[in-house]
C-alpha cells in the first residue's frame, strides 16, 4: 500500500513549544519518515490524528470536515485563523492542557484562555511561521520522492502554523514561570478546518 502524503505529513509533524534547532528538527523528521506506517481511515470521519511531543507531554492534531470533539472540549474561543495557499481562510482550535495535575490545572486554563482572549495570536505565531515551513520542505526536497499530491502546500501550511501557534503559546506559558519541562506529561489536541479543504487528496477516501 502506498502511503498517503496526509499520513506521513501526520507522522512527521511535532508541534513544538520550545524554539527548536532547524538541525534537531530535520532529523526528527527524517526519522518519523523512515519509520512512518501507513494507516486507513475514512477521511469523512477523520483525516487522520498524530501522537506529537508537546510540552514534555503529547498532543493529538486532527483534520476533518467536521469538528469531532464531544461537548465541553470543542472551544472555539481557542482560535487561531491563517490563509491557506489554495484552500483559503482556515482554522486551528486548540483544546488547552489536560496537564493531569490539580495543582497547576486552573492556572495552566487562565493562561491559555487569557491568551487566547486578548493578544494577537497570529501575530505571536507568525515569526516562527517560516522557520517550520522551511524544514518541512527542506525534508521534502531532501528526500529524493517525487511528491504530486496537490495537497501539498496546503498540507505543509497547516503543519507550519500549527507548530508556530503551539511554540507562540510555549513562550506565553514560560513568561507565567512554566519553564520548558514544566508541563511534561501534559496532553492537549487541536483541529484544522479550512474553507476550500480536501482532504481526498489523489485517492479519494482511504
Amino acid at each position: 500500500m502506498t502511503p498517503d502524503l496526509l499520513d506521513e505529513l501526520l507522522d512527521r509533524s511535532a508541534p513544538a513549544t520550545r524554539a527548536a534547532d532547524p538541525a534537531g528538527l530535520r532529523a526528527m523528521i527524517g526519522d518519523a519518515s523512515r519509520t512512518a506506517k501507513p494507516r486507513r481511515r475514512r477521511i469523512g470521519l477523520a483525516a487522520g490524528a498524530l501522537t506529537v511531543l508537546l510540552l514534555g507531554g503529547a498532543g493529538v492534531a486532527a483534520a476533518s470536515g467536521d469538528w469531532l470533539w464531544g461537548p465541553g472540549l470543542e472551544n472555539p474561543d481557542r482560535s487561531y485563523t491563517y490563509t491557506a495557499p489554495t484552500w483559503g481562510q482556515c482554522e486551528i482550535r486548540f483544546s488547552g492542557y489536560d496537564t493531569h495535575n490539580l495543582f497547576i490545572q486552573a492556572d495552566v486554563d487562565r493562561v491559555v484562555d487569557e491568551w487566547f482572549a486578548s493578544a494577537d495570536v497570529e501575530a505571536a505565531a507568525d515569526p516562527y511561521v517560516d522557520k517550520y515551513l522551511a524544514v518541512i520542505e527542506d525534508s521534502q526536497a531532501s528526500s529524493g520522492d517525487e511528491i504530486t499530491d496537490p495537497r501539498l502546500a496546503d498540507l505543509n501550511a497547516w503543519t507550519a502554523h500549527e507548530q508556530a501557534l503551539y511554540e507562540a503559546l510555549g513562550d506565553e506559558l514560560q513568561a507565567h514561570g512554566y519553564e520548558p519541562g514544566a508541563l511534561a506529561g501534559s496532553t492537549a489536541h487541536s483541529q484544522v478546518h479550512c474553507e476550500g479543504e480536501d482532504w481526498g487528496g489523489e485517492g479519494g477516501d482511504r
